[in-house]
């Protein structure tokens, strides 16, 4: 299995992400099953290939009862935070409309070296409800947003649509992109909270949509990226924000 994960990665078959987030589940799995198959053989073999057989065959046998499993559809909220050390007006004008993020703007996260594509600007068509954002990524990638709550230095909430026709497949691996099957962003809002001091403290929270039949696993995945993903943009804000305030 090692290998096989390896040479999917070589072969671009599999995205090196997908192969870190399966190896902690695919490796441990594989030597359990290696280890159950020698006790068969060493225990069964001498009653007949017949009760070996039946053993190889069990996983295919178990096949339809898996597909007929419907992946339930759970939804989280991510949110994260950083203090600024500006007003919220300065704030304000850096999150409705972002623009182009130099490379050397962006923290260093392990998810970029993973291959998650980097944030790159985010621009809005007219200010105010129903104002639309278009938030773009490396390599193509674009999010179409719907700002559904706008308050000057207060708050910013939006819908994000994520076409999986539009975005580019070398973009993201099958398995993991964004409006999938598997994986969906739904809405964002960013909430400025001034502090006593005259700085501030922004929030960043963000709906997702996870549809696999091992949530529980994916979950704590997804959180972990768009940790990263929310951390990277809102230190690009803080920058920017308390350069302006010097």
């Amino acid at each position: 299995m090692l290998v096989l994960m390896i040479g999917a990665v070589a072969v671009k078959l599999e995205a090196l992400m997908c192969a870190v987030v399966s190896a902690p589940v695919v490796i441990p799995a594989s030597i359990f099953g290696g280890m159950v198959m020698h006790f068969i053989l060493l225990y069964f073999s001498d009653r007949g290939r017949m009760m070996v057989n039946l053993f190889v065959l069990l996983p295919l046998a178990m096949s339809p009862l898996e597909q007929v499993w419907k992946e339930p559809h759970e939804q989280r909220v991510m949110h994260d935070s950083v203090l600024i050390h500006a007003d919220a007006k300065t704030i304000w004008r850096h999150i409705y409309e972002v623009p182009a993020i130099q490379r050397e703007e962006l923290p260093e996260q392990w998810i970029y070296l993973l291959g998650f594509p980097r944030p790159i600007a985010a621009t809005i068509d007219r200010q105010g409800v129903g104002g639309r954002r278009h938030a773009t990524f490396e390599r193509d990638v674009s999010f179409f947003e719907v700002v559904t709550n706008w308050e000057p230095e207060k708050k910013l909430s939006f819908t994000i649509k994520a076409d999986p026709d539009f975005i580019p497949h070398t973009a993201f691996d099958q398995h993991v992109i964004v409006g999938g099957r598997f994986y969906n962003v739904l809405d964002g809002a960013y909430e400025i909270e001034p502090k006593s001091d005259g700085s501030c403290v922004l929030h960043l929270s963000s709906t997702h949509r996870l549809s696999t039949r091992f949530n529980w696993y994916t979950g704590w995945w997804s959180e972990w990226v768009m940790a990263q993903v929310q951390g990277s943009i809102l230190e690009v804000i803080r920058k920017r924000c308390e350069r302006r305030s010097v």
